[in-house]
């Protein structure tokens, strides 16, 4: 089973395999995405990706919308950012992404979809019997606001200066 919830100003994911369990503090929180697979209904196909920066890295953490604690979760987050997160794909059964935060991105996609040529008979086989495989790349637009979120910050050199006599 996995328990979305927060607690002092922490996102927690608790998981049955300890090592997909996760927290991040919601402070460094820098954008939030939804996206879909076309894999339900038998599994999970609804998910929410939240990218944080640490000490000048990003880091992706993923949870399934199907956690117990989702919406408690969602709305205790709603209230620390001072925002509304829209939710627009519960219901798609396709493979499909979207930003949900920050405001200026939100609604945009998240992911960028290709087909994928198959290569040899095996791989032409398999597209023919499993139909066709498509690979997720995030959006150009989201990497270009994460790069910009990651230059370095501006060094200002300061130099006291003393009158002249």
């Amino acid at each position: 089973m996995i328990q979305l919830s927060v607690s002092d100003a922490k996102l927690h994911c608790n998981h049955v395999k300890p090592e997909q369990c996760w927290a991040i503090a919601v402070s460094d929180v820098v954008l939030i995405a939804e996206y879909t697979t076309d894999e339900g209904p038998k599994v999970d196909d609804y998910f929410l990706v939240f990218i944080t920066r640490e000490e000048g890295e990003l880091y992706y953490s993923n949870v399934t919308m199907y956690a117990a604690g989702i919406n408690e979760s969602l709305t205790a987050l709603e209230s620390l950012l001072g925002c509304s997160l829209e939710l627009a794909l519960s219901s798609s059964t396709e493979m499909k992404s979207r930003v949900v935060w920050p405001q200026k991105l939100a609604g945009s996609a998240y992911f960028r979809y290709e087909q994928v040529v198959p290569e040899g008979f095996w791989d032409r086989v398999r597209s023919r019997v499993q139909g066709t495989r498509m690979e997720s790349h995030v959006a150009d637009s989201v990497c270009e606001y994460l790069a910009a979120l990651n230059q370095p910050e501006p060094h200002i050199n300061a130099t006291e200066s003393t009158p002249s006599p």
